[in-house]
């Protein structure tokens, strides 16, 4: 069932009182019952009628399916599907809401876990809470995607690294917050900067210079979490968000990448090293403006001091091989 990875998630849906048909309907029940009359036009009904059972089917199917070691934890099809619930409502308060309306969805799966979900071995309904919470993270983190990029101006990404900007970046700390504001959520920024890509230009040219911010660019990708958003800032800059962590977790993920880079290059070729700076709300501030200028200090304090990692306000300049 839900917590047998092994299971099918056809399996999942034919153990559950009337399917994700009925689910899809339970759930538009509780959107409409927690919301005033008076905006009940705003919620897209038929999004709901011909959507909602096919993304409770994706839903079962990532959570009856072992996680990623590594990239996106949804897949593709999921993450469109999850964009696409960015229209679940309109108006002013529309994206305060949708979030609220997908932890509704989380909520009904959990109580249908709870009561119709036998426990086969002791520990899997706490499990599968733990990997439920798991995608609707990233559910959510694909859907406020949707709508950063609408609000950014739907910019290119990279044509090298296909990351996204600055303009994306900027949207993205507004939202987190937000989220900090009303929910007391904490949040961390980490500032890469590559050093040595114009001795790698000088000496083997610019393609390979590209080729060397492009190999960054994916162990970033690889190395962080499902949740955590990377960008590229600038010609040899790189940011992660990671939403919910503190400065001690950005440090860890910031220690792996400078080992994971560090490894990753031969030894008689061109090679690249990496300062990280690290700011985190709301240890350090809550202005987005702030928070990136105290990441970039941190990143010229670790210089500086010859290391990697550096948190901004802090005494903690480890190098990295010092830190798990």
């Amino acid at each position: 069932m839900f917590p047998l990875v092994s299971r099918a998630s056809s399996a999942v849906v034919e153990n559950l009182p009337g399917g994700s048909q009925e689910l899809a309907k339970a759930w538009l029940l509780r959107l409409i019952e927690r919301t005033p009359l008076s905006d009940v036009s705003e919620i897209e009904v038929g999004l709901l009628t011909t959507q909602a059972a096919p993304f409770i089917d994706d839903i079962l199917e990532e959570l009856g399916s072992p996680p990623p070691e590594t990239g996106p934890r949804l897949a593709a099809d999921t993450r469109e599907r999850a964009r696409e619930f960015g229209r679940l409502r309109h108006g002013e308060r529309a994206p305060a809401e949708i979030p609220r309306d997908l932890a509704a969805l989380q909520a009904l799966l959990i109580e249908t876990l709870r009561r119709d979900v036998p426990e086969r071995r002791r520990g899997d309904f706490a499990r599968s809470v733990e990997d439920l919470a798991e995608i609707f993270g990233s559910i959510q983190c694909e859907l406020i995607e949707g709508l950063v990029r609408e609000r950014a101006g739907e910019p290119k990404r990279d044509e090298l690294t296909a990351l996204p900007g600055s303009a994306e970046l900027n949207e993205w700390l507004q939202v987190l917050l937000a989220e900090h504001r009303r929910y007391d959520h904490p949040f961390a920024i980490a500032l890469l900067d590559v050093e040595g890509l114009g001795r790698v230009n000088e000496a083997y040219g610019r393609e390979a210079g590209d080729q060397m911010l492009a190999a960054v660019a994916t162990v970033i990708r690889n190395r962080i979490r499902g949740a955590d958003r990377p960008f590229r800032v600038g010609d040899d800059d790189f940011c992660v968000l990671m939403p919910h962590s503190e400065a001690s977790e950005a440090r860890q993920m910031a220690n792996r990448l400078v080992r994971v880079i560090e490894g990753s290059q031969v030894e008689n070729g061109p090679r690249v090293a990496v300062a990280i700076g690290i700011s985190s709300c709301p240890s350090n501030d809550d202005d987005a403006a702030r928070l990136l200028e105290m990441a970039e200090e941190a990143t010229y304090a670790a210089k500086a001091s010859g290391r990697s990692v550096a948190v901004a306000g802090g005494n903690d300049h480890v190098p990295a091989n010092d830190l798990n």
